[in-house]
């Protein structure tokens, strides 16, 4: 993919392999090994023993937050919409999470499409103009679309933070047909919970004035944690055109988990965390 020429490189880097990008590549690599060795209906049985522990009978308190990698800069803001975790060194969120129900995929409000600087923020605030002729959407990721229940949560989902530097291919493409499918899926199973964010490798290039960095890759990592059978899956995507199937993306939330070094769905009972974050099963997410 080419890069602009105003884009500026990060000089804060080590001439080392990354071992986070090496597991990345490794893994997708193995992934689509097995598919087309195997066959994608070969691949769907994984995973198909259902959860037989105690089901989830109310409501979890902040399903949505994550524990972010040591080390790594992290300001919790939470929205009315969604939480995340901003990172002042990349200008962009580390995680953002949030659940959507049933209820809320037939909200009403329409899009603002206004981007604006976070008010709340730390340090510096990334701003609309960090990404004009940059070449890069401003792709969203607690979208705008899972806002539309609620005016105020519809208008803070265009604050910077929760935007990161996308090409427009699958900004528009296959991200928002994952997009769409989580909603298919809360309106299945009454209410999903989403974690997503960008996979930044040590050495990036950046955007704008205030130097956004630039994602390789874009992960989204979900549960159903109240319906009969709790289960989850995760996607891992590479910030570029890409025209494959959704189930090629498809593993498992630990897999991620491995890459990013963040820790998803933490407040789960343990015995279900586990479960849920080491199966992954193709067919009952319609993939």
């Amino acid at each position: 993919m080419t890069r602009k020429s105003k884009s500026h490189k990060n000089r804060r880097t080590k001439p080392t392999k990354y071992v986070q990008l090496v597991i990345l590549v490794i893994f997708i690599t193995a992934v689509g090994y097995v598919m087309n060795m195997v066959g994608c209906e070969s691949v769907k049985t994984v995973g198909t023993t259902k959860y037989n522990g105690e089901l989830v009978s109310q409501h979890i308190q902040d399903l949505d937050m994550a524990r972010t990698a040591k080390g790594r800069s992290s300001q919790i803001i939470r929205h009315k919409g969604y939480t995340l975790s901003y990172n002042n060194e990349w200008r962009l969120a580390n995680w953002v999470g949030y659940e959507l129900t049933r209820d809320e995929t037939d909200g009403s409000v329409e899009r603002t499409d206004w981007f604006d600087e976070d008010p709340m923020v730390k340090g510096v605030k990334v701003r609309h103009a960090d990404y004009t002729h940059s070449g890069f959407d401003r792709g969203h990721m607690a979208p705008a679309a899972d806002m539309k229940w609620d005016k105020q949560a519809m208008v803070e989902s265009f604050y910077m933070s929760n935007i990161c530097p996308q090409v427009h291919a699958l900004n528009a493409g296959l991200w928002n047909t994952l997009e769409n499918r989580v909603r298919t899926w809360a309106r299945r199973d009454s209410a999903i919970v989403v974690v997503c964010g960008p996979i930044v490798p040590r050495e990036y290039m950046t955007i704008g004035e205030n130097r956004v960095a630039v994602p390789e890759y874009f992960y989204k990592a979900i549960v159903s944690p109240y319906s009969t059978s709790p289960q989850g899956v995760a996607f891992i995507m590479p910030n570029e055109d890409i025209d494959e199937p959704l189930y090629k993306y498809a593993v498992t939330i630990d897999s991620v988990e491995t890459v990013t070094g963040i820790d998803f769905f933490y407040n789960l009972p343990d015995s279900l965390e586990n479960y849920i974050e080491q199966n992954i099963n193709l067919k009952s997410w319609q993939l």
